[in-house]
């Protein structure tokens, strides 16, 4: 079976080349390359396993691919990959990672100051002055950016920066056969690419002349040389710009096939500049002219004017969003939530505290459950699901609606539970033998009523009908198995809320085994990623959510503490009450050794399990750990009938209610 890196490799599995363009694809989303133009945005990034289209600006691997195509999780997206891809029989059609070419050593910059001091002393009153002046060019600019002119090739020089590491040549010969040309052994950098690092927008054109236009005319700008986009991205990707940019390539006519090449560059570029969160806006310059130097030739001042508005248009929208941004800082300042905060107090004297039905957790609550997250903990098989389902039904026979997410037991197994706590509670209000009690198995197992007595069906039929009554109108049970995570869970609550105008409280059960929200990422980092996500959904809605946790097994034998909860980081700084049950007597004693202590707390378990396979209770003391907006503390201790799933409170002093008759587990 591939691992989740060597099913990533197999995205080219998924996609379509198009026709006749190396290193693109028909994007399968969007479907960028199907159209009249077949001109597609799709490719592959260069560490193999990432794809992105310019046109939707999906960036992502397989399993994102999958899951955005298919309108499908990322889970569900991750499972597909798994059963299509995870067989080693298959291998990928290309690899993903292809060899590397050594790194070429960049050659050392070359200086032609020299030659293009020499080419512009030669412009005066030649052919090339009279060209550039035919085009627009003033003589100052012609000093300014020290154009020249070769008399023996008819060619007009312009140099590319100020450090004369290179410059291109125009052709103005009619018989020329090709219009542009270049030094020999030399690549072509970016036109003027310092105006990326001044303090004003910079235009991006096409051409030297188009850039040399607007320059002239009191703006800044670059020029790429063509349509060659790769060499302002080589040149962002080594240092991000300082000033936004003002993509104003040609207005090209469509061609016979339709496309027009300087918009659709224009696009491109703006999707990659969106990609990397770096500014810019389009900007047609060139008005009704195909770039801007004719522009420029044709109607100079309309062109001057559309620089100025152009810049001052983006300096007035920039002006706008910053004032925007102080004043929206401005309102996050204390003050701009103190009617917030009033009216919040307000709401709070008519929305009081949740009981939860224990006397001695509600004091220490300071009254029960309010808004956040409660974790509750404790070590296996200590009754953490039965005190929490216990204290649900409380809450629900008071009238509050509970949301119970349950993603280990079944619906039924938990309404048995309950059933049989009713059970244990009519045989004490009723002074019946402790044997007409019923186990959660006993109340599940239709084949064992066939066997009970009388009285035994009396107590499950009127233990039935109170839960009926008193808890299950306002209890809701949703059962999962690694398909529950907190967007679910986040999507349940709202709907409750939208169906019954009622806010819930909300339960989990258990935190370290909710869906993961990532895939690729730890059982530590999901698990912190899910208590804050429950955090949000308590805060967003104002309801008590409560999450139960398992215990770091190094504290089995220690007395509980916040260290318990460490196995996610996330659990102890981001709820705000810690819950932990534990035996009675788990505490550290003065004067008592490690070894003595050692053999007392096993003492303790051995008697205590002993105790509950009897059917009697075990004293269980409630701490609260943790309480930011509150003191911590203990509660008095519950008797705790683990047979039963039932918590007592009991008077201190009162000594723990012994079985009135031995009893028959089978028939339980």
């Amino acid at each position: 079976m591939a691992n989740l890196d060597e099913i990533r490799q197999y995205i080219r599995e998924e996609l379509t080349p198009a026709h006749g363009q190396r290193g693109k694809y028909i994007c399968p989303i969007c479907g960028s390359g199907t159209g009249a133009k077949g001109t597609a945005a799709f490719s592959i990034d260069r560490d193999g396993i990432h794809g992105k289209c310019f046109s939707c600006n999906f960036y992502g691997d397989l399993f994102d691919l999958i899951a955005k195509r298919d309108g499908i999780s990322i889970q569900e997206a991750t499972r597909a990959a798994l059963d299509r891809y995870g067989s080693p029989v298959f291998k990928p059609s290309t690899p993903a990672q292809p060899q590397r070419k050594p790194e070429a050593v960049e050659a050392p910059a070359r200086d032609f100051r020299a030659e293009i001091q020499r080419y512009h002393s030669a412009i005066k009153d030649s052919a090339g002055e009279k060209y550039l002046h035919g085009r627009g060019i003033t003589s100052e600019s012609i000093d300014r950016f020290s154009l020249g002119f070769d008399e023996q090739r008819q060619q007009v020089i312009i140099p590319y920066n100020r450090s004369g590491s290179y410059y291109g040549m125009r052709n103005i010969s009619a018989n020329a056969l090709r219009p542009h040309d270049k030094p020999a052994g030399v690549k072509a950098p970016l036109f003027n690419a310092a105006a990326l690092y001044g303090s004003e927008p910079c235009f991006v054109v096409e051409s030297p002349l188009c850039a040399i236009s607007i320059m002239q005319e009191g703006g800044t700008a670059l020029a790429l040389g063509g349509l060659n986009i790769t060499l302002l991205q080589a040149e962002i990707e080594k240092k991000r710009p300082t000033v936004p940019l003002l993509l104003s390539l040609d207005n090209d006519t469509p061609k016979q096939d339709g496309s027009r090449p300087g918009q659709e560059a224009a696009a491109e570029l703006a999707a990659w500049l969106d990609e990397k969160g770096i500014a810019w806006t389009l900007a047609n310059v060139a008005g009704n002219y195909k770039d801007p130097n004719e522009a420029l030739q044709h109607e100079p001042e309309p062109f001057r004017q559309r620089i100025r508005n152009i810049v001052a248009d983006y300096q007035n929208q920039k002006e706008i969003a910053e004032n925007q941004r102080r004043e929206q800082y401005a309102a996050e300042a204390a003050a701009g939530f103190m009617e917030a905060f009033l009216n919040g107090v307000s709401e709070s004297a008519s929305t009081p505290p949740i009981p939860t039905g224990f006397h001695g957790l509600d004091k220490l609550l300071e009254g029960g459950l309010y808004e956040g997250l409660y974790t509750v903990g404790a070590i296996s098989s200590l009754g953490k699901t039965s005190f929490v389902l216990q204290l649900c039904d409380q809450i629900a026979a008071s009238g509050h609606d509970v949301l119970f997410f349950s993603l280990e037991m079944g619906r039924y197994e938990l309404m048995a539970k309950s059933i049989s706590r009713y059970t244990r509670i009519i045989t004490r209000e009723k002074n019946l033998p402790s044997s007409v009690a019923k186990t959660t198995r006993g109340i599940l197992t239709g084949k064992r009523y066939e066997r009970y007595s009388k009285q035994e069906l009396q107590a499950i039929a009127e233990a039935s009908d109170r839960y009926a009554v008193e808890v299950a109108p306002r209890i809701w049970f949703v059962e999962g198995i690694g398909n529950i995570g907190t967007a679910e869970i986040r999507s349940k609550v709202e709907q409750h809320i939208h169906l019954t105008g009622r806010r819930p409280v909300v339960v989990v059960d258990y935190l370290q085994i909710l869906a993961p929200s990532d895939v690729r990422a730890s059982d530590k980092q999901n698990t912190d990623r899910n208590v804050l996500e429950l955090k949000r959904l308590s805060r967003d809605h104002k309801i008590p959510v409560i999450g139960i946790s398992s215990l770091n097994r190094d504290n089995y034998t220690e007395p509980i503490n916040t260290a318990a909860f460490k196995e996610s980081g996330a659990i102890e700084y981001g709820s705000d009450c810690l819950i932990g049950l534990q035996y009675l007597g788990m505490e550290y004693r003065d004067g008592e050794k490690e070894q003595q202590r050692l053999q007392r707390i096993r003492e303790l378990f051995n008697s205590n399990d002993s105790a509950a396979r009897k059917g009697e209770g075990v004293e269980i003391e409630v701490k609260l750990l943790k309480n930011r907006n509150g003191s911590k503390g203990t509660s008095d201790p519950l008797h705790f009938f683990p047979m039963f799933n039932l918590f007592q409170e009991h008077p201190a002093g009162m000594t723990p209610v012994e079985t009135e008759t031995p009893f028959d587990s089978k028939r339980i």
